[in-house]
């Protein structure tokens, strides 16, 4: 398939009816596919909803928040959803059992407790019989997120915030591991690169996407082409593809390996909210504000 193809023929499908009637009233927050697209969630005010994509109905319902889920992302394998609300938590779920496994970061008595009675002030690792869940054992505070994205191996959770910096964190423990100013406003779109773990890309308010050695907290590349927020980015298979969305209801498609703009197509529907690419890269999938789905191949 020629890198172009992609954008030459466009279909139009339909959306889960439940997430559609949410988008239509304005209480979809943020979207996410799963990355083998069986599951689909959105979060809006205290409340994340799962949906299987093949049929339309509703998965779970995630639920126990004081404030809007603003950021939503899938793990690796699907085991695991990570949301970030604006009750400044960052949140791990079990998918198939609808249950938190892992509170990574966020204001909490009794992390403020634990702190205390650590003799260097660092909270210790601790269960919170109310909630039957885990505290983790950073004292980071995750900022107010608006993008998640796990590593290619799911060992690396990545955060950006409305502070303009990224947040990287260890999923098995919710260790914070650093942090980074990225963006002039908001980042409010993250992807890890499909091949490459240390390589990831960030959209922002400022009209920006950025790709970065994560390691080294170093910026790869600048790409300019938007002329409004950045909503959304996603890798090809290949990790040879970049795709990026948002306000001003444009697709770029980009070649990462030389940083050139291939395409920039036009989306009527509205504003870009979610863009993802098939398992075999041959489909893309965008989703737009007015809860049009648009499957392009």
């Amino acid at each position: 398939m020629e890198k172009t193809d992609l954008f030459q023929h466009c279909i139009e499908s339909e959306l889960p009816q439940g997430l559609k009637l949410r988008l239509d009233k304005g209480e979809v927050t943020d979207i996410s596919f799963s990355p083998d697209g069986t599951r689909l969630a959105a979060g809006g005010d205290g409340r994340i909803w799962i949906y299987d994509t093949t049929s339309g109905a509703q998965f779970a319902m995630l639920s126990g928040y004081t404030e809007r889920v603003r950021a939503l992302a899938f793990a690796p394998d699907n085991a695991l959803l990570a949301s970030g609300s604006e009750d400044n938590t960052l949140r791990l779920w079990d998918t198939a059992t609808a249950r938190e496994t892992l509170t990574l970061a966020g204001d909490s008595n009794l992390v403020q407790a634990l702190a205390s009675s650590s003799p260097d002030g660092v909270p210790l690792p601790g269960w919170d019989p109310r909630t039957e869940r885990l505290l983790a054992a950073s004292a980071e505070a995750p900022g107010r997120i608006r993008s998640l994205a796990f590593s290619p191996d799911g060992t690396t959770l990545a955060s950006g915030s409305a502070d303009g910096k990224i947040r990287l964190w260890e999923v098995e423990t919710g260790r914070f591991l650093s942090s980074f100013s990225a963006h002039d406003g908001l980042v409010l779109a993250l992807a890890f690169s499909t091949q490459n773990k240390n390589v990831l890309a960030s959209g922002g308010s400022d009209t920006l996407v950025r790709l970065w050695d994560v390691d080294n907290e170093r910026v790869l590349s600048i790409l300019r082409g938007h002329t409004d927020s950045v909503d959304t980015v996603a890798f090809s298979g290949d990790g040879e593809l970049l795709v990026s969305g948002g306000r001003d209801r444009h697709i770029q498609l980009w070649n990462v390996v030389d940083d050139n703009l291939i395409a920039s197509v036009p989306i009527q529907e509205g504003p870009i909210r979610e863009l993802m690419f098939s398992t075999d890269s041959e489909k893309l999938l965008c989703v737009t504000q007015e809860g049009s789905l648009l499957i392009r191949e």
